[in-house]
């Protein structure tokens, strides 16, 4: 009993000590990463899980067969700070590497070694594990929410994930484990975004599963075309199931993302366009929605201008000069 005891109390002193370290210690252990969980409707219903109004939900509907996709998290300005105080912290280290290295390859180098020289890291050359590794949100084949395989209904499988409120950009039909190559394609020239609110779930519906992309969108996504479906489209069903209809949960406001870096050397590829939010010129992602935008502004605008000037008083003839004597 006494060395129980003891046992406790000594894991509570160390408890303690790590409760007093300094923020900056812990965000050196454990730095910044996209905060993710799949959502299971069994584990609703028992109760293990629950919808907490403080994170959002993003909710994907998969017709006919499971599925899988990474969703990549737009960073906050404190993430990012924090990601750059990890650089810096790390650039420090490599550079005492250096130092030491560089002594004991300069003792060496006197006793005729001829071994390769350290070679200085700047901060133009000296780099960490991109941000977006941490930002990654996925989600299938696994932890389906619920399956409907029932009578006289289409079969199909569902996903609801819980993230942080923020910005989300859809990365691709890609299945990853970190130390592993990724499976399937990364829509690095061209994919949607879409904001998750908090309290709220953000349905994508089986937009991600492309039947709303006839034969002609699909054949700008590939040079190999012999394999693509020859499909009338389909409207994208954006509903969510019953069992979250009485959640708040909104059709996902989707907006066209650029290129971005194949960052997990993946096989690089683009979603089709998709009508009224994204377009293409040649290999350029066009914003279709942030176009109409511009151009709506700039009608107000004009409109504003045009009211304005309608509006002030004529200005008075110059007066006609008296003639000469």
């Amino acid at each position: 009993m006494i060395a129980r005891i003891a046992a406790l109390a000594g894991a509570l002193a160390l408890a303690a000590t790590a409760a007093a370290l300094p923020a900056a210690a812990a965000e050196k252990e454990k730095p910044d990463l996209a905060e993710a969980k799949a959502i299971e409707l069994k584990s609703i219903v028992s109760g293990k899980q629950t919808i907490d109004p403080a994170k959002a939900y993003i909710f994907i509907r998969s017709p006919l067969n499971r599925s899988q996709g990474l969703f990549l998290k737009t960073p906050s300005a404190a993430e990012i700070a924090n990601y750059e105080n990890e650089w810096k912290r790390q650039f420090a280290k490599a550079q005492e590497r250096y130092a030491r290295d560089l002594k004991t390859w300069e003792a060496t180098a006197k006793s005729g070694s001829r071994g390769r020289k350290p070679e200085e890291p700047t901060a133009e050359s000296f780099a960490i594990t991109p941000i977006e590794m941490r930002m990654l949100v996925a989600f299938g084949p696994q932890f389906v929410f619920d399956k409907v395989d029932a009578p006289g209904t289409e079969k199909s499988f569902s996903y609801l994930v819980e993230v942080e409120p923020g910005e989300y950009t859809f990365l691709g039909p890609l299945f990853y484990l970190p130390g592993a190559a990724p499976a399937g394609t990364c829509y690095c020239m061209g994919s949607v975004k879409f904001e998750a609110k908090a309290g709220q779930i953000t349905s994508l519906g089986d937009f991600l599963s492309l039947g709303w992309a006839d034969r002609k969108a699909l054949e700008q996504t590939t040079v190999v075309r012999e394999f693509l479906p020859d499909r009338p489209a389909r409207p994208t069903d954006w509903s969510v199931p019953e069992a979250l209809a009485k959640y708040t949960f909104a059709r996902a406001e989707l907006r066209a993302a650029g290129k971005r870096n194949n960052f997990l050397n993946a096989m690089v590829g683009r979603i089709p366009p998709v009508p009224g939010v994204l377009a293409y010129e040649r290999d350029v992602p066009v914003d279709l929605v942030g176009q109409a935008e511009e151009e709506a502004a700039e009608a107000i605008e004009a409109a504003v201008a045009e009211a304005t000037a309608a509006t002030e008083p004529a200005a008075s003839p110059a007066p006609t000069p008296a003639p000469a004597p």
